[in-house]
């Protein structure tokens, strides 16, 4: 067999893995993008005013989001490397101490958000209506009350996703939606002897279903014949391997902390301009979101081979996945960005009936339409970056990109230079091409390969 022939068959093979993992995680990554969907489109009908209230409200969630994606970030790279070193014992003992961890965060947060939502929000967003206001207060209460099993159902999913297992994570998510969209038909507009709750019975809903996802994962992971983690066993916490979950997860965190910082600011650069603007700028998003699935998926697929051919020490397959990835995704990315660019409004017809908001949300659609082969790049290499432990070197991009180039040039766009919400989308697609040219950098440099963790 000739050389080319073993390269052309290399190649073949890495995308067979690639898509084998990655499916599944864009099935998942849709299924979960269509409980933020739905909540959207059903509040979407009540108004402006209540679509800018969940969307505030979810604004403040996605902060204990954030603390629990950063261990769970710990826990898929060290599980994906003892797998990838044919240890599933040392997989087990990462994911116990991930759930004795994750109880004790989880818990701080979620006594923390139940005191404190409406007050930080009064700060963080002092501009907005005070209706509005308490609207979003009410909303982070109740979702904050299924805290504790939200995390859980994250973090089993990630050290389900690093152990190879991507379909089980998709099943779990599945249900989850399901249960999303009756509670939110049932708590929204009021069924049978319930009454209609508005924007609290939408966090009714996804409370009710993240509850029911946590406790699916946990009889899944207590049953798994990989893992091997038993409710006997001893979950008493082990320093060492929390330690090492920390320094992957702790760079992590401060990552997306800095980058929910800066989305915080830059929301409230955006909500500023009125609740109409804001409203368009939901709608965007959740349009724009479809792209994230495909993304996120193949970042899920690259963040585990990465992590395994590493720990079965081929380094060399490591880059050559992560690479096969980023291509994929980036062919499948830049589809969606063509629709994006010719077909904007019917997609945000689905979140909105307001036709200034249509309008003003086609518009950012189309701007951000052509950033989308830098945000595959992005998300891709990142998660290849996360399999191999390298969160350090990620946490100064989204530094340099979100926070110095996003937020800073969004406020002399929308506000000193009153573009409005126009202003505030350009920053936004020229901070996804710097962090995909600054991830591509630091991808290609290699320093990753040789880290311990």
């Amino acid at each position: 067999m000739g050389i080319e022939t073993e390269l052309v068959l290399g190649k073949t093979d890495i995308r067979r893995k690639v898509l084998h993992l990655a499916w599944p995680a864009i099935v998942e990554n849709l299924l979960h993008t269509m409980v933020g969907i739905v909540d959207t489109a059903m509040v979407g009908r009540l108004g402006a005013a209540s679509l800018a209230a969940a969307g505030l409200g979810n604004q403040i969630s996605m902060i204990g989001l954030t603390v629990f994606s950063a261990l769970a970030t710990g826990s898929t790279a060290l599980v994906a490397r003892h797998i990838g070193a044919d240890e599933p014992d040392k997989a087990g003992d990462v994911a116990r101490q991930s759930m004795v961890l994750g109880l004790f965060v989880s818990g701080t947060v979620m006594i923390a958000f139940l005191f404190a939502a409406r007050g930080l929000l009064g700060v963080l967003f002092r501009r907005s209506e005070a209706a509005v206001l308490n609207m979003a207060a009410a909303y982070v209460r109740v979702v904050t009350l299924a805290m504790v099993l939200n995390y859980f159902l994250i973090v089993i999913n990630a050290i389900l996703r690093g152990a190879g297992d991507t379909k089980t994570p998709m099943r779990i998510t599945a249900l989850v939606n399901v249960i999303n969209i009756i509670g939110n038909t049932i708590f929204i507009y009021g069924v049978g002897p319930f009454p209609p709750l508005g924007v609290t019975g939408a966090a009714i809903g996804t409370a009710v279903a993240q509850a029911a996802g946590g406790i699916i994962a946990l009889r899944i992971l207590f049953r798994h014949p990989v893992l091997r983690v038993r409710i006997t066993d001893s979950f008493r916490p082990d320093p060492s391997i929390i330690r090492r979950i920390a320094n992957i997860g702790i760079p992590a965190g401060l990552e997306q902390g800095m980058m929910r910082i800066a989305q915080l600011v830059y929301t409230m650069i955006v909500s500023s301009l009125g609740t109409v603007a804001y409203a368009a700028h939901q709608v965007a998003l959740n349009a724009e979101s479809l792209s994230f699935m495909p993304g996120a998926g193949f970042a899920t697929a690259s963040t585990t081979l990465v992590g395994q051919n590493l720990g079965a020490q081929r380094p060399e397959e490591a880059e050559a996945s992560g690479l096969g990835a980023r291509n994929l995704g980036i062919l499948v990315m830049s589809v969606m960005g063509v629709i994006f660019l010719i077909m904007p409004e019917p997609l945000v017809r689905i979140f909105s009936s307001d036709p200034e908001v249509i309008a003003q949300a086609a518009v950012c659609l189309r701007l951000v339409a052509i950033s989308q082969p830098a945000l595959a790049t992005w998300m891709i290499l990142a998660g290849g970056l996360r399999g191999a432990g390298d969160t350090r070197a990620i946490l100064k991009i989204v530094i340099a990109g979100f926070v110095a180039v996003r937020v800073g040039l969004a406020y002399l766009l929308a506000i000193r230079l009153g573009l409005g919400l126009i202003g505030a989308w350009i920053a936004m697609v020229v901070d996804l091409f710097v962090r995909g040219f600054l991830i591509q950098l630091r991808f290609n440099r290699g320093q990753w390969k040789t880290l311990k963790v």
